[in-house]
């Protein structure tokens, strides 16, 4: 099978390789967050692009495309933040947020802590799609009481998704001007000229360009082994259903007839 490869110098800012490796720089993202929540950081400790965060190896993973903390002078987190570039609406975004959150409180708390040491946390999800439908350009979730919305549970967490697409009702000139950039590419504002300065500077290097294309190389074949891990299960679940021939099994799986055959043997 053809691999197809996005090229290097086609990737833009949207591209969530590209947007954690500019927005793992702390000129960029310290005042990206503090601009797009209204909140201003002290000391932002270096954002991690594609980080990793696992319960335990029986448990599913989480890869953010840019996690960051704000830490205090002792280095304890007072606030977290998760930037995910999301370009495709998968159906499952909430419940995406939700696990991501769950994990990130996980990974904070070691055994014997008490929950008070948890602390805010931001899940922030860019996206050119409206998935919610309501026609406006940011979605804020926090947990509140059905019976009293000004009630808030002050579990200090937020859920926010930005829809970039509708830049133009932003009210604040700074957030439009980032919200524009990604939705446009078109660089007007001191910020989003920094951005596009660190996209060209990636774009440049020699290392990074390899580095991307053995990991889309990586990618690529991990994928064509689940794909033909799960062809073999399918194929093992035909030959296991007395219905079936093999004649059967070869035509719906594409499989040759003796590779089936053999396989029956094995079983």
């Amino acid at each position: 099978m053809q691999m197809n490869i996005k090229s290097f110098d086609d990737l833009d800012i949207t591209d969530p390789i590209m947007f954690g490796l500019v927005f793992s720089n702390k000129h960029i993202a310290k005042p990206f967050i503090e601009h797009l929540l209204g909140v201003e950081i002290d000391h932002l400790e270096t954002p991690v692009p594609e980080a990793v965060l696992s319960y335990d190896a029986e448990h599913k993973g989480v890869r953010y495309d840019v996690f960051a903390r704000e830490t205090n002078e002792n280095g304890e987190t007072i606030r977290s933040f998760d930037l995910e570039m999301q370009m495709v609406d998968t159906k499952e975004l909430p419940q995406r947020a939700r696990y991501y959150q769950s994990v990130g409180d996980g990974m904070a708390l070691s055994k014997g802590d008490h929950y008070i040491r948890l602390k805010e946390q931001y899940i922030i999800f860019l996206c050119p799609m409206d998935i919610f439908g309501r026609g406006f350009p940011a979605y804020h979730f926090e947990n509140r009481a059905s019976e009293d919305s000004s009630v808030r549970l002050n579990d200090l967490t937020y859920k926010n998704y930005y829809i970039f697409t509708r830049y133009e009702d932003f009210p604040d000139p700074v957030v439009r001007a980032y919200m524009k950039y990604f939705a446009t590419q078109n660089a007007d504002s001191r910020e989003t000229v920094n951005i596009n300065n660190q996209v060209s500077y990636y774009k440049a290097d020699t290392l990074i360009r390899n580095k991307y294309m053995t990991y889309e190389y990586d990618l690529y074949e991990s994928k064509e082994e689940g794909k033909a891990e799960a062809r073999l299960e399918m194929v093992d679940a035909m030959i296991a259903n007395p219905k079936l021939t093999d004649e059967d099994i070869s035509v719906i799986s594409g499989m040759p007839l003796e590779e089936i055959q053999k396989r029956r043997i094995q079983r």
